[in-house]
């Protein structure tokens, strides 16, 4: 799209190594990464937060791990990030080690929905980008791990009226009326990449 392009041409990346860690992942059967512009605006809202403790559901190859990263750096902060493809952890681990974000990044090798319920919170803000089908499952538990004021970030939002297949645009549709209909979240749906959806904690 014309607007997508000319934007990019303004972005400059974190890391020097996001375009390798991209290509991987766009070159092979591998879970897909948030994209650029997705990983721009994660790393600002990190920044602009000052957030210093950050969970993200679904590390996938790392590309977004790398954005979160590289802005923990800035704020002092640290990431525990959650994968359950094994092969896509190992990549993830290898570009951490590259990125030299061993001492900010916590890879945890799991099921994000078994995981959540072990980690203590509070969380400045939780990143989504798990399977599809767990982001309305895990919804409650997001919220409970996020601190007041804090926000939960949600990728692939615009699944919908993008016209991808039911099984995993249902959950997502989903989610997006779980989020608007609660009372202890402030939310909107940025149209960047596939759909990113901002939810700030207004109260337990």
């Amino acid at each position: 799209m014309e607007i997508f392009n000319y934007i990019e041409q303004f972005l400059v990346d974190d890391s020097p190594l996001l375009d390798a860690v991209q290509n991987i992942s766009d070159g092979r059967d591998a879970p897909p990464t948030i994209g650029r512009q997705a990983g721009k605006l994660l790393s600002l809202l990190v920044r602009l937060s000052g957030a210093r403790r950050v969970l993200e559901l679904g590390t996938s190859g790392g590309y977004g791990t790398i954005w979160l990263g590289e802005a923990l750096r800035a704020t002092g902060g640290r990431l525990w990030s959650v994968e359950l493809n094994e092969e896509a952890l190992v990549d993830a681990r290898r570009h951490i080690a590259q990125a030299k974000l061993g001492h900010i990044v916590e890879l945890i090798h799991g099921d994000a929905a078994q995981v959540v319920e072990t980690l203590e919170g509070p969380f400045d803000m939780i990143v989504q980008d798990s399977q599809k089908a767990l982001y309305p499952q895990l919804l409650s538990r997001c919220v409970e791990l996020t601190r007041v004021g804090g926000l939960i970030v949600a990728d692939d939002t615009l699944f919908v009226p993008m016209g991808v297949a039911e099984k995993f645009a249902a959950p997502i549709h989903r989610y997006n009326e779980m989020i608007f209909a609660d009372p202890r979240l402030y939310s909107t749906i940025l149209p960047i990449g596939d759909g990113v959806a901002l939810s700030l904690k207004l109260r337990d």
